[in-house]
């Protein structure tokens, strides 16, 4: 049952009433945090793994670390952490590929994303690149790096991507140019790449804007994900990069004369 402590807290004594509640947040968010619930529930986080163990053996929930997803996976609104953990490896085959369009002496734009993190990971140091970025964690991780160079963005910082946005970074993109722009969807359509913010995407635009090329990395899980607000069209990518998961459906639901590289395919 839930009860009212003095102070006015809810204490969700009851194990099937809690689990209702879990379930709720989850439908509502897509991602709840072990630690979270047990602040908010009242009770231990270790009563808290429990729950998230029972609703997992139903097939209700996805464990993840520190918490749990929808089943299925992640969505665009899950935390940047969990959306960093999911189809690593498809990720980081992903961004191997798409090393073959870093060319040396040239600068690079890298959209805050987790599979362009990956691709900031496997920069090599034996290049003379410029890396041009919003994404904290990549500027974090090149930071520590004597190369590449780096030049990072700044702006208002936007928690759910990680990265900053808004006027100041989009006036800061608009003064430079880079020879390669890797892009970043939350998902994809029949007409081109999506995300979640007219925050995110007023600056993956800006990018665009200022690229000479436009190399969309994706895992192919995207594919099957839909997000509210239009980046751009197909026609404005120069290659998409995915990985083998990819079906031959999806491949030819692409408009025609999309170049399509496939990791592990």
């Amino acid at each position: 049952m839930v009860t009212r402590e003095h102070g006015g807290e809810l204490r969700y004594t009851s194990a099937p009433e809690r689990r209702e509640e879990i379930l709720r947040r989850l439908r509502e968010t897509g991602y709840v945090s072990a630690p979270d619930l047990g602040a908010d529930l009242a009770v231990s986080e270790r009563t808290i793994r429990r729950d998230l163990q029972r609703l997992a053996d139903l097939g209700l929930v996805e464990l993840v670390y520190g918490g749990a997803l929808v089943p299925g996976g992640v969505t665009p609104r899950s935390p940047f952490g969990v959306r960093a953990q999911a189809r690593s490896e498809q990720k980081r085959a992903i961004a191997e590929l798409a090393l073959r369009f870093v060319e040396s002496g040239a600068t690079v734009g890298l959209d805050a994303g987790t599979t362009t993190l990956e691709l900031a990971r496997l920069l090599p140091g034996d290049r003379d690149v410029t890396v041009v970025t919003h994404s904290l964690p990549a500027m974090t991780m090149l930071g520590e790096r004597p190369a590449p160079n780096l030049i990072g963005l700044g702006g208002f910082h936007h928690p759910p991507t990680q990265a900053f946005a808004g006027p100041d970074t989009v006036a800061a993109i608009g003064r430079l140019r880079v020879h390669t722009f890797f892009l970043a969807a939350s998902g994809l359509g029949d007409r081109g790449a999506y995300c979640a913010t007219p925050l995110d995407a007023e600056v993956k635009r800006a990018f665009i804007g200022i690229a000479d090329h436009v190399v969309l990395l994706a895992d192919s899980a995207k594919l099957c994900q839909t997000a509210p607000v239009p980046i751009c069209e197909y026609s404005e990518i120069d290659a998409f990069v995915t990985d083998a998961a990819i079906t031959r459906a999806q491949r030819a639901a692409l408009p025609r004369g999309t170049r399509l590289l496939v990791a592990g395919g």
